[in-house]
Order: structure tokens, then C-alpha cells, then sequence
């Protein structure tokens, strides 16, 4: 009895954290969404990449969990890169229509925004699967850092920028 019990507070405790990670990624997103507006093309890329490290950072308090700035910032880059062409091909073009004056700037700064927003969700979504896998023990603090951690994120990134094609 007292193992039901003790896997029914287990749930109930990762549901809160849950709760309280997808609300920082709701943040998050709002927050990218207006980096990514930024009219100077190509300015806002070092800014977003330091957001989404934020996120990951934020979500890493949340579940109590200790991953150095470095590992963080190793396993955003790999789930952008598991992004693949897409996302670095929509971020080309909207920063090369952000170079045309007026129209071109406002429209590259709407696309550059909304794609921001994208993978920023995607990002923190996959970042709290593995945060819950870590919490769980299917997977330890330590394989963050390496390439165990970086393979897990790039496959949550990937089923979470499906999920988000398809809604």
C-alpha cells in the first residue's frame, strides 16, 4: 500500500512541476516571439540562443535540477540542429527580407518572430520531457552533459516541432 501511495505523490509532485515549467515556457515564447521581431537583421540570434538558455536554466530550478550554463547552451544548439534545414533556412530568409526597407523589414521581423516562438516552445516542451526523465531516473543528471543527453533533447526537440507542424 504504502508504494501506491508513494508513486501516486510522485505523480502528483512531477504534475505540479509540470505545471510550473510550462508556464515559464509560455513566458519564454512570448519573450523570443519579441526578440525575434527585432527589424536588424541577424540581431537577434545571440539574443535568442541566451533566452533559450534562460528557459532551460528556469526549467532546471524547477525540477531541482543542477546543469552548468555550458551544458545548457550545448543542449540548445543540438536541438536546433535536429531542427535541421527548416528552421535554419526560415531563419536565413526572414533576416534576408529583414534587409529590405518598409515592407520587407516588417514582414521579416512577423515570420522571424513566429518561428522564434516555435522553437522556443519546442525547445522548453523537449527540455521538460528530459528534465521529467531525469527526474524519474530514467535518466541521470550527469548525461545532460554529454552526448546520451544531447541525443535524448534532439529526439524530444524533433517529436515536439512535429507535434506543433501538425496543431
Amino acid at each position: 500500500m504504502g508504494n501506491e501511495l508513494d508513486k501516486e505523490l510522485e505523480r502528483l509532485e512531477i504534475t505540479k512541476l509540470n505545471e510550473k515549467a510550462e508556464n515559464a515556457v509560455a513566458v519564454a515564447v512570448a519573450a523570443t516571439a519579441t526578440t525575434g521581431a527585432i527589424p536588424i537583421p541577424f540581431a537577434d540570434a545571440p539574443l535568442l540562443i541566451t533566452e533559450q538558455v534562460a528557459l532551460m536554466a528556469t526549467i532546471c530550478g524547477i525540477y531541482g535540477i543542477d546543469v552548468k550554463k555550458d551544458g545548457l547552451k550545448m543542449l540548445a544548439t543540438t536541438a536546433i540542429g535536429a531542427g535541421g534545414a527548416a528552421i535554419v533556412g526560415k531563419t536565413l530568409a526572414t533576416n534576408l527580407l529583414k534587409l529590405i526597407p518598409g515592407a520587407g523589414t516588417v514582414a521579416g521581423g512577423a515570420i522571424s518572430a513566429g518561428t522564434a516562438g516555435v522553437v522556443t516552445l519546442a525547445m522548453g516542451k523537449a527540455f521538460i520531457e528530459v528534465c521529467k526523465m531525469v527526474k524519474l531516473g530514467k535518466l541521470n543528471v550527469e548525461d545532460l552533459n554529454s552526448s546520451v543527453g544531447a541525443s535524448v533533447m534532439k529526439e524530444k526537440f524533433r517529436e515536439q516541432i512535429k507535434k506543433n507542424k501538425k496543431s
